[in-house]
């Protein structure tokens, strides 16, 4: 890379370039699936359940059966149904890249826009989300897209929930 290219990236960028060209999650990837292994590590045990896995693809937008998370038990050596998060990035990273999951793509989003950093959106948050992607609507539109989104009534959009937005 010449002198002038090299102001063309920040570190950061140039980094996940050469991550994404060589195959591999970027690191904004894999902090996302950290993420939601803390998330749905119900008990807070520092292991999931073959259950728990299968909600967590579920949240990367994949849609396993109960025979494919045993499939994977069985690929990955899980033993006593217990998930690490070692084997959890591994299956994971796997699974999206054989997928190339759009869905994915959302978590990152989401990520970024919840600016607040609480893992869910709240209406100024959604708002700045949908014109980002070039949305124009009113406030009123947002407050009725955020009311059909909002099916808990928590006055906040949980990943899952703004996850509807894709359908």
């Amino acid at each position: 890379m010449n002198e002038e290219e090299s102001g063309l990236f920040d570190d950061n960028e140039e980094e996940e370039a050469i991550v994404q060209t060589t195959g591999g999650l970027t690191p904004d990837q894999k902090a996302n699936i950290k993420s939601i292994y803390a998330m749905i590590d119900a008990g807070r045990s520092g292991v999931l359940t073959t259950k728990e896995l299968r909600k967590g693809l579920q949240l990367l937008g994949l849609n396993p059966t109960v025979s494919d998370v045993k499939e994977l038990a069985k690929k990955y050596n899980i033993k006593e149904r217990k998930v690490s998060l070692e084997t959890f990035e591994q299956i994971m990273e796997e699974e999206l890249l054989s997928n190339q999951n759009p869905e994915f793509d959302l978590l990152e989003a989401f990520r970024i826009f919840d600016r607040d950093g609480n893992g869910t959106f709240d209406r100024k948050e959604l708002k700045r989300f949908l014109t980002s992607m070039g949305e124009q609507l009113t406030d009123q539109e947002v407050d009725e897209l955020f009311d059909q989104l909002d099916t808990d009534r928590s006055g906040t959009l949980s990943v899952m929930e703004a996850s509807k937005l894709l359908a």
